[in-house]
């Protein structure tokens, strides 16, 4: 009987080593990326960039973050294709329209789209939220609303989408000389 313990304290021993280790389960199992991810806070450095080149007036740095074929949409239906087309209203907009424009109270996040549903693209996107202010120069009026902007980066890093989320009424009141 004495011996009887003992054999039990063995069995237990020798099952324990069978056992598998947590740790190798655990590297056993694939994992599948989420479909969306939070992605790199890099891109949420080059939304800032152009915004803040954009507000300085700065068109070369603000085109400086885009791709040649980049999109500039706004919520209300009007867009601008290419480079060329958004650096002409940019620079007829900050050059003789906008006096001065400011951003504050910012929020940014990136997010990595590994899946997509039809008419959107994979990849990195970069969602902002920003309180804008203008003051635009025929009526020396100001404007200030928030506003929601999305990028999509492609595979160089550039800007490939950007779509812009704003009042058109408040920044046609404020421009327009009544």
């Amino acid at each position: 009987m004495k011996k009887f313990p003992f054999a039990i304290l063995g069995c237990a021993v020798l099952l324990s080593c069978s056992q598998p280790k947590p740790e190798a389960e655990v590297a056993a199992v694939e994992t599948k990326p989420q479909p969306i991810e939070i992605g790199d806070a890099k891109y949420v450095e080059l939304g800032k960039q152009t915004l803040k080149s954009l507000a300085e007036g700065n068109i070369d740095g603000f085109l400086n973050n885009l791709s040649d074929d980049a999109k500039f949409t706004w919520n209300y239906g009007d867009s601008l294709v290419g480079k060329p087309a958004i650096s002409k209203y940019w620079t007829d907009r900050r050059g003789n329209v906008i006096d001065t424009l400011t951003y504050s109270g910012d929020i940014w996040i990136t997010l990595k789209a590994n899946e997509a549903p039809p008419g959107l693209q994979t990849g990195t996107w970069v969602l902002a939220w920003f309180k804008a202010t203008a003051k635009y120069k025929a009526t020396g009026k100001s404007m200030s609303q928030w506003i929601h902007q999305v990028h999509h980066f492609d595979e160089n890093d550039k800007i490939d989408y950007l779509s812009q989320y704003a009042d058109r009424v408040l920044i046609r009141e404020a421009a327009t000389k009544k």
